[in-house]
């Protein structure tokens, strides 16, 4: 192991019980977290949050950035465009989504996923300002 010991990051309470949806929209993400990756190679950020979708209409998605999701409560049904194919997701599914994967999701109830993506905050997660724990932390990666 080379160089200094890097503390973790540990922001507490990070749920996603109070994620309002935006005045007349069925879905929304909630980023918690993002950094600049330190990979030597191919440096990138990391970000990661919630998906809360509920009925109504589908929502098209194109991919730019790479994502992972891990379904946690309800249901989300993915169809990918360049198959065909719809994926009905549950608890316990995980789905990956490459760059220049097209999909469009829906529910007929309502689902909830943790994300991971590679790309910097979009739509900071509306509870969780000033969350993170500060004892040892360098408070450059709050959001």
């Amino acid at each position: 192991m080379s160089g200094p010991l890097v503390p973790l990051t540990v922001i507490k309470g990070a749920g996603h019980e109070f994620i309002p949806l935006p005045q007349g929209e069925n879905a929304t993400v909630a980023d918690f977290h993002t950094m600049r990756t330190q990979t030597k190679d191919t440096p990138s950020y990391f970000t990661s949050g919630f998906y809360k979708i509920e009925a109504g209409p589908a929502r098209p998605a194109y991919y730019t950035f790479e994502e992972t999701k891990y379904i946690l409560k309800g249901q989300i049904d993915v169809l990918d465009v360049a198959t065909g194919v719809q994926h009905h997701l549950v608890p316990g599914d995980f789905a990956f989504f490459h760059v220049g994967s097209k999909v469009e999701f829906s529910t007929k109830s309502a689902g909830l996923a943790f994300y991971a993506v590679t790309r910097p905050v979009k739509t900071p997660h509306p509870n969780l300002k000033n969350r993170e724990e500060e004892e040892g932390r360098n408070k450059s990666s709050k959001l």
